[in-house]
């Protein structure tokens, strides 16, 4: 390494370094602010995405709880077209699944609940999914169908979701003529702490009074 002993050598140095980077160095620079803008426009652009798809799916909600279907389904689809690799998007199959089920288009909410299943990664969107795949499947009567759904063992189930897919599986076996292994389902259903009027009512037509 050279060693200047003044600032003249110092400064002659430095201005032969810069004669021969300087072009490089204009680059380096140039290219560091592009990355910098870049990332900033980048960013804002994900943001404003973001917020589209938040308030178009703020108007789904809406039209859901307005029961406004056919505005519903209209929101939900634009959404799946303009942000399918969002959880708005994800979410707004499950509202259409819903509606098409409430409007007895069984058919259509299975084939929205197995693209979901297929497409998606988030474990407890799955979960929900499944659950409403194997209900509607029984509204079919897929009976086996629904069962082999509900019964996955490679199903890897939140303990939140325990007590409805047990009333679920009370359900499919009541369908299957299974009565015992119904109430057995019904049973560690209220145990796992669903505690309702409606699996109280099963319980009961199963000749089940004792209380949980």
């Amino acid at each position: 390494m050279e060693v200047y002993l003044t600032e003249e050598e110092r400064l002659e140095a430095l201005k032969r370094w810069w004669k021969t980077n300087a072009s490089s160095v204009v680059i380096g620079v140039a290219l560091g602010v592009a990355v910098i803008v870049g990332w900033g426009a980048w960013q804002r652009a994900r943001e404003e995405k973001t917020l589209q798809a938040g308030a178009l799916y703020q108007q789904l909600l809406d039209a859901v709880a307005n029961k406004h279907n056919d505005a519903a389904l209209q929101l939900s689809d634009r959404i799946e077209k303009q942000f399918p690799d969002s959880a708005y998007a994800t979410y707004g199959k499950l509202f259409m699944a819903r509606i098409k089920v409430e409007t007895d288009d069984l058919a259509g909410a299975k084939a929205l609940l197995q693209q979901l299943i297929a497409g998606s990664k988030d474990d407890k969107i799955l979960q929900v999914a499944r659950l409403r795949l194997a209900e509607v499947q029984l509204a079919l009567g897929e009976t086996a169908e629904a069962l082999k759904l509900a019964e996955d063992p490679a199903l890897k189930r939140s303990p939140e979701f325990d007590a409805l897919y047990e009333e679920l599986k009370g359900d499919i076996y009541q369908a299957l003529n299974r009565p015992e292994e119904a109430r057995t389902a019904y049973l560690k259903a209220r145990r796992e702490g669903q505690l309702s009027p409606l699996l109280e009512l099963k319980l009961t037509d199963l000749g089940t009074t004792d209380t949980p």
